[in-house]
C-alpha cells in the first residue's frame, strides 16, 4: 500500500486535492475520510470490512450523515496510513 502522505499534492477527489481541502474551512470530514479511502485504492465495501462497520455505517460517515467516534477515527488512520490530525480538525 501507498503511503498516503507521499500523494497528497497530486490527489485529486471531485476537483479538489486533499491538501486544498485540509485548508478549508470548517473542512468537510466525510470528503476527506472518501479520499483517503480511494487514494489507498480500497472501495467503501473493502475498507467496511477490514474496520469491522458496516458499508452503511461508513457511507453514513463519508456522507456525513453521522460522526465517527475518537476511536474509529484512530484505527482508520492507522489503516491507511495519514495522521488523526487531518480527520480531527474536520470535527
Amino acid at each position: 500500500m501507498k503511503d498516503i502522505n507521499k500523494i497528497l499534492d497530486d490527489w485529486n477527489c471531485d476537483g479538489i486535492t486533499i491538501k486544498k481541502l485540509a485548508l478549508i474551512h470548517g473542512g468537510n470530514l466525510g470528503a476527506t475520510l472518501k479520499c483517503y479511502r480511494q487514494s489507498a485504492g480500497l472501495t467503501a465495501r473493502e475498507l467496511a470490512r477490514q474496520m469491522n462497520i458496516t458499508p452503511a455505517t461508513l457511507s453514513n460517515y463519508e456522507n456525513n450523515k453521522r460522526r465517527p467516534d475518537l476511536e474509529f477515527i484512530r484505527d482508520v488512520s492507522q489503516q491507511l496510513h495519514f495522521s488523526a490530525d487531518t480527520l480531527l480538525k474536520k470535527i
